[in-house]
C-alpha cells in the first residue's frame, strides 16, 4: 500500500449461490482510496456497486462468498481477521449510509439509543456520556431540538430527518471511511442539496474518506474526486472526475453521460442507452456491454478486453482502445 492509501482492495470477486445457480455480482475489481479522499461508484441497478462495498464491510448474506488476491484497510488483511476483529472495524473505523434509513433503523428502539449503542460499544462511554454524545452527533448533521428528536423513534421522523440520523450514527465513532450507498435517493431536491452540503463539510471537519455509491451523475460529479465506472459486476472506467466527464472513454460511460439531461439546454433532450444490463447468472460471452454498444466488433463477442491505461490516472476497459492508447476504428 502507498503511504497514504486507507484501503487497497485487489481483484475482489463476490457472488451468491441461488436456487437458480450461482450469480456472479461483483468480478475481478481493483481500486484503492486514499485518506480523506472521495470516490464515487456509478452504474446501473445490477452493476455491483453496492456488493462492492458491502464485501469490503464483509457484510454479505450467508449465501454469499467473497473472494480477492488483497484486501487491506491500513494495511491490515480484512479476509484474514475473524467477525469479532471485525465488528470492532465497523461503525468505528469504517461505517455505512444506507439507501434507505427507515430500513436500517430499527424501529421498536429509539434514534437515540441506537446511536448510543454504538458509541458505548466503540468508545467504552457511560450511559449518560452516550446520551450526550448522540445529542451532539444530531446537533452536528443539523437536527432541529436534538435532545427531542433523541427520544424518538425512527417512524416519527420524516425522510430527511431519518437521513441526518443516519448519517450521524455513521460518523458518530469519527471513522476513517465512510460508504454512502445513494444517501439521496428517497429524498426531494432541496433536502438532497442539504444533505450533499453536510457530507461535504463533515468530510472537511473530520477529514474522513468517502465512497458515493450512486446512479445520479450530477451527484457523483459534485461530491467525488475520482470516478468508478461499473457494468455487470466490473470496472469498465476509472479516472478523476474531470477527466472522466470531460472526455469519457468507454461507451457506457459515454451513454450514461448522455442520458443525464443538460439543464443549460432550453429543451434537453435524454439519449437511453438501448436494453439492459445482462442477467448476472447468463452474461453474455466477451465484453458484457456488447449488445447495447454502438461500436460493438466481432472480438467484443468472443473476448473480454483487459483494463488498460489509456492515460495517465485513467483506465478503460474496451477493445477500442489498445495498450499504447490507440483508438482503433470500430
Amino acid at each position: 500500500m502507498g503511504v497514504n492509501e486507507l484501503l487497497q482492495v485487489t481483484n475482489l470477486s463476490s457472488s451468491f449461490q441461488t436456487e437458480d445457480g450461482l450469480v456472479r455480482a461483483v468480478r475481478d475489481v481493483s481500486f484503492h482510496i486514499s485518506h480523506g479522499e472521495s470516490l464515487g461508484i456509478v452504474g446501473e441497478s445490477g452493476c455491483g456497486k453496492s456488493v462492492t462495498c458491502l464485501s469490503v464491510m464483509r457484510l454479505m448474506e450467508q449465501n454469499g462468498r467473497i473472494e480477492a488476491d488483497s484486501m487491506r484497510f491500513e494495511g491490515r488483511d480484512l479476509l484474514s481477521l475473524r467477525e469479532r476483529q471485525m465488528q470492532k472495524i465497523r461503525g468505528n473505523e469504517m461505517a455505512m449510509i444506507f439507501q434507505e434509513p427507515m430500513t436500517s433503523f430499527n424501529p421498536v428502539f429509539t434514534i437515540g439509543f441506537q446511536l448510543q449503542e454504538a458509541i458505548r460499544l466503540h468508545q467504552g462511554l457511560n450511559k449518560k456520556a452516550a446520551r450526550n454524545a448522540s445529542i451532539d452527533m444530531l446537533k452536528q448533521v443539523g437536527i432541529p431540538r436534538p435532545e427531542k428528536i433523541n427520544d424518538e423513534y425512527p417512524h416519527a421522523l420524516s425522510g430527511g430527518m431519518r437521513q441526518r440520523a443516519m448519517i450521524a450514527m455513521a460518523i458518530s465513532c469519527r471513522p476513517k471511511l465512510i460508504f454512502a450507498d445513494e444517501p439521496t435517493t428517497a429524498l426531494d431536491v432541496t433536502i438532497q442539496a442539504q444533505i450533499l452540503e453536510l457530507m461535504q463539510k463533515l468530510q472537511q471537519e473530520i477529514h474522513t474518506a468517502v465512497v458515493f455509491i450512486s446512479h445520479d451523475l450530477g451527484v457523483i460529479a459534485e461530491m467525488s474526486e475520482r470516478v468508478m465506472v461499473m457494468y455487470a459486476g466490473r470496472i469498465v472506467e476509472i479516472a478523476g472526475r474531470r477527466n472522466l466527464f470531460k472526455d469519457p472513454k468507454h461507451p457506457y460511460t459515454i451513454g450514461l453521460i448522455r442520458s443525464k439531461p443538460d439543464m443549460e439546454i432550453e429543451s434537453p433532450v435524454l439519449t437511453p442507452i438501448p436494453g439492459t444490463v445482462p442477467n448476472p447468472l447468463h452474461t453474455p460471452p466477451g465484453c458484457p456491454y456488447h449488445p447495447r454498444c454502438e461500436h460493438v466488433m466481432d472480438i467484443c463477442r468472443s473476448t473480454l478486453p483487459e483494463l488498460i491505461s489509456h492515460e495517465q490516472m485513467h483506465q478503460v476497459r474496451c477493445w477500442l482502445y489498445d495498450q499504447q492508447g490507440a483508438v482503433h476504428g470500430s
